[in-house]
């Protein structure tokens, strides 16, 4: 994705500070600092996965890209300029907040500053451009997208597939775990059995489940919500899945202890309505479109500018 101008990052340590220019594009420049900032994160990441003349190759791939994403932020920057795109004190006071607090505080943002050679007013620099880039990208792309109620429903139309919501149970649950009784396995395994039969006997489930249960949510009655097939250890998904709308488990054992569910309500695997999904094709629709249109108009810049590798 476009505009990714550096975030603060933990540096590479090895990596000398080199401060010369790379690459001119129009009036703004691309320094070996900023791009051995930008690759520091990827070549912490690299390193854990690929080792000798891989990781080099790898290593030089994430630098060509990286190259190119900021060549192409350049372009966009240079036009936001000429269009005195404006960026107030607050917009940028926001965002040193977010890395501020990111970083864990005013102390460890300015550690993780010098450890890159940054200061802050750089960095302040370096997000006003960041929001120069985006204002502009939402007025020239984002501002003249449309997305028609027609393309919703043809995308709709052409790709039910992928809108199937799977089976659900609405379910419920009561664990006794052995190791939080005095009698380990026995006196869980007898506790559950006393819960077993006063459910047999018509108490109250919900009731059961917030005086007894250590699983999930005993406050809430045991509930665990919606579940489709996958969510569950395979020794306990059958026989649950199994279970009439209303009805209780017998007691299950699994790693974690003694278990008894039951199935409040359940949806059935079905096909999700327009009206349900319409903003997500919505959201579908116009990602791809301002993708597409952002493409032609950074190869547009890129035909009319100057470029020039040092």
């Amino acid at each position: 994705m476009l505009c990714a101008l550096p975030f603060v990052s933990a540096p590479c340590a090895d990596a000398a500070v080199v401060d010369k220019i790379v690459v001119v594009v129009n009036s703004e420049i691309i320094t070996q600092r900023e791009i051995d900032v930008t690759l520091a994160p990827v070549y912490e990441q690299y390193k854990t996965m690929y080792k000798g003349a891989e990781l080099i190759k790898k290593l030089e791939e994430a630098r060509e890209d990286i190259i190119k994403q900021l060549i192409e932020d350049r372009l966009i920057l240079s036009e936001a300029k000429k269009a005195n795109i404006d960026v107030e004190d607050k917009e940028i006071d926001a965002r040193m907040a977010d890395i501020r607090n990111r970083a864990g505080g005013e102390v460890e943002l300015e550690k993780m500053l010098g450890q890159q050679n940054l200061t802050v007013n750089e960095l302040r620099a370096r997000y006003k451009e960041k929001i120069m880039i985006r204002k502009l990208i939402d007025r020239k792309v984002g501002a003249k997208i449309i997305i028609t109620p027609l393309e919703v429903k043809t995308y709709y139309n052409d790709h039910k597939d992928q809108f199937l919501q799977p089976e659900e149970i609405d379910l419920r649950q009561i664990l006794i775990k052995p190791q939080n009784q005095l009698g380990g396995q026995e006196d869980a395994l007898k506790r559950m059995r006393e819960i077993s039969g006063r459910i047999k006997e018509g108490g109250d489930f919900s009731g059961l489940a917030r005086e007894y249960s250590e699983g999930p949510n005993p406050g809430d009655g045991g509930s665990m919500g919606y579940i489709k097939k996958g969510d569950l250890m395979p020794q306990v998904e059958d026989i649950v899945f199994s279970l009439k709308d209303g009805e209780s488990s017998g007691i299950i054992q699994s790693s974690l202890g003694y278990h008894i569910f039951k199935v409040e309500g359940r949806r059935l695997r079905r096909t999700k309505d327009l009206p349900e999904v319409r903003q997500e094709i919505e959201e579908f629709l116009y990602r791809e479109k301002a993708n597409l249109r952002l493409r032609g108009w950074i190869d547009s810049l890129s035909k009319n500018a100057y470029i020039e590798f040092k």
